[in-house]
């Protein structure tokens, strides 16, 4: 089966579709995920971070808000690309439509992506700027990470659109947030360092790009480690690059007779 490169004319006409359904909706859809990481940044950052001075001398609050400006952006993507896209392509069958047009399945994975990236960076964003607002931003190279986020989101969509396209069942996602999202959430060094973790957990956490994108943000908001971050960007775009074909090739078993 071949790919062809897609357009971006037709990928932008699905992401301004998806902008304006946003746009009528986004009071009710952007509440919920935003407070989540408001909500550990309060009860872990400033609680358990009155029992936790420091780690690697950088203060627990500070060590943790920088985490989590990438966890929400993982979490916008998330459900992006999983109940919504599913709800578009089986339950509205809004792709089927879309496809009656010169729109081609690889233009629809690619505007797709861009929206989740969208949507990652508007609550990625959001979320830096309440983190600045509690001072916790100690360099100036945080008003970059918002580019950053689009390169981490881009990767998470693309897991996400394949695990939704090859699934194809909304009660399976239960499996992809409890075995992938919620480990990869604990596990990529949002909370601790793992350097006091057994070896097989490093491992296992550097194939998540939620690791890479934590290393990313956390560099770019505490400090300028500027060889860590281009090393780990690197990462996600290959992988990204990688896997842009999964979605397309199972998009198209499903949707194209």
């Amino acid at each position: 089966m071949t790919l062809a490169f897609p357009s971006l004319r037709m990928a932008f006409r699905v992401w301004r579709r998806d902008l304006r359904v946003f746009s009528s909706l986004w009071k009710g859809a952007l509440l919920p995920t935003f407070l989540d990481p408001v909500l550990y940044l309060l009860a872990m950052g400033f609680g358990l971070g009155a029992y936790i001075a420091s780690i690697n001398g950088i203060p627990y609050k500070d060590f943790i808000a920088s985490g989590l400006v990438a966890s929400a952006a993982m979490w916008a993507t998330a459900f992006e690309t999983t109940y919504n896209v599913h709800f578009r392509m089986t339950e509205y069958r809004l792709y089927d439509n879309v496809l009656s047009t010169p729109v081609e399945v690889e233009d629809l994975v690619l505007g797709e992506m861009a929206w989740a990236c969208t949507r990652a960076v508007i609550y990625g964003t959001v979320f830096l700027i309440i983190v600045a607002l509690f001072g916790l931003i100690h360099s100036p190279w945080a008003v970059v990470t918002p580019v950053f986020i689009v390169i981490g989101a881009a990767c998470f969509a693309a897991i996400g659109l394949s695990f939704t396209t090859i699934v194809g069942k909304v009660d399976y996602f239960t499996y992809y947030y409890t075995l992938f999202v919620t480990p990869m959430f604990l596990f990529s060094g949002i909370f601790y360092p793992l350097d006091r973790l057994p070896q097989w957990t490093h491992v296992v956490a550097w194939f998540t790009p939620l690791y890479h994108l934590v290393l990313i943000t956390r560099g770019l908001i505490l400090g300028p480690h500027l060889l860590s971050v281009l090393g780990n960007t690197l990462w996600l775009v290959v992988v990204t690059a990688g896997l842009f074909s999964v979605p397309v090739i199972w998009m198209r078993k499903r949707l194209v007779p």
